[in-house]
């Protein structure tokens, strides 16, 4: 490397800061150069003084205060997650069902009726994954209908 050509600020700061792992060339050049080890030397002193001011402190605790003034939490999602996982309880409740069932064989050859039974819980599955679907989808759009700011509840702007 040149001495006429320069690092840049990023090649010293990393020299600076860790001058192991700055590379041979960039070393070499700070060596010979008076004017990046000058501003190596700047760098360094930067980070000496920035390492030794200490943290403000204040004489007094704002945590109970701020706590105090944040509302209170709504708990308006706990239904529509009993009613998810109660949905889903039941579609894994009856997946077991039928495989146990099918599987054991006891009414298997009186029924002969395997494939039916099985398409017959997809489908009760695959209803229960639709109807929790769209439960949660539309929950959201209802609340927002049900807002005392929503058209509804002012008489005079109903059209």
């Amino acid at each position: 490397m040149n001495i006429a050509d320069h690092l840049s600020d990023i090649e010293i700061q990393q020299h600076a800061l860790d001058a192991g792992n700055s590379g041979m060339a960039a070393a070499t050049h700070i060596a010979q150069c008076p004017h990046c080890s000058g501003r190596v030397a700047f760098y360094q002193k930067m980070a000496r003084g920035m390492s030794v001011v200490p943290m403000e402190e204040f004489d007094f605790n704002l945590t109970k205060t701020v706590l105090a003034q944040l509302p209170a939490r709504k708990r308006s999602h706990a239904p529509e997650r009993a009613f998810i996982a109660c949905v889903s309880l039941v579609g894994v409740f009856a997946a077991i069902g039928v495989f146990c069932y099918l599987n054991t064989g006891l009414l298997n050859d009186l029924l002969g009726k395997s494939d039916v039974i099985s398409y017959g819980t997809a489908c009760c599955l695959l209803f229960a994954f639709l109807l929790t679907n769209l439960w949660s989808e539309n929950v959201g759009k209802i609340r927002r209908i049900n807002l005392p700011e929503s058209l509804q509840h002012f008489p005079g702007a109903a059209v």
